[in-house]
């Protein structure tokens, strides 16, 4: 990375990623205030290397617009249908490849880290999670009402910056 472009990073505005594949949540935080949050969405109808290619531009986008410091991404966690993990991991492994791409720093944290930072409890439910996050981040209004996506990647933003405050 070059000099000029870390300049214009803030180092601690991470890009918070729960990743997916028909819905990615995505979360821009900065100290306790949530800049950006969003699902990127993919249609079903497209083939699947459009979708993957979809992926890759929308964050590629948003990388560039909110020039970040870090990513933090959700480390996978593989349930019974290895179809759909195996899709998750492609999807999870473009939002990587952007984010080295960029010369961001790449932080992974499991659901069960994620869970502790936010609530203090590794087996916490979404409501716990969902209510401690709307106690330790400024969300605006316009955004008290969104999908679990996007409440998983903001989640993962304040376990980051909980995690390197004091690095």
């Amino acid at each position: 990375m070059t000099k000029s472009k870390k300049s214009t990073r803030t180092l601690n505005k991470v890009l918070a990623i729960d990743p997916g594949f028909d819905r990615i949540g995505v979360a821009v935080l900065e100290k306790d205030e949530l800049l950006f949050s969003c699902c990127i969405e993919t249609s079903r109808k497209s083939l699947h290397q459009e979708r993957l290619l979809e992926i890759g531009k929308a964050i590629s986008k948003i990388i560039k617009k909110w020039k970040p410091s870090a990513l933090a991404v959700e480390e996978l966690f593989f349930n019974k249908n290895i179809t759909n993990a195996m899709k998750v991991s492609e999807a999870r492994g473009v939002v990587i490849y952007e984010a080295a791409q960029a010369g961001l720093e790449i932080f992974e944290y499991s659901p069960q880290a994620i869970k502790i930072a936010v609530t203090g409890y590794g087996k916490a439910d979404k409501t716990q999670v969902e209510s401690m996050v709307n106690k330790l981040i400024k969300i605006p209004e316009s955004k008290k009402k969104r999908l679990d996506d996007e409440l998983d990647a903001i989640a993962l933003g304040i376990c980051h910056l909980a995690s390197t405050t004091n690095a």
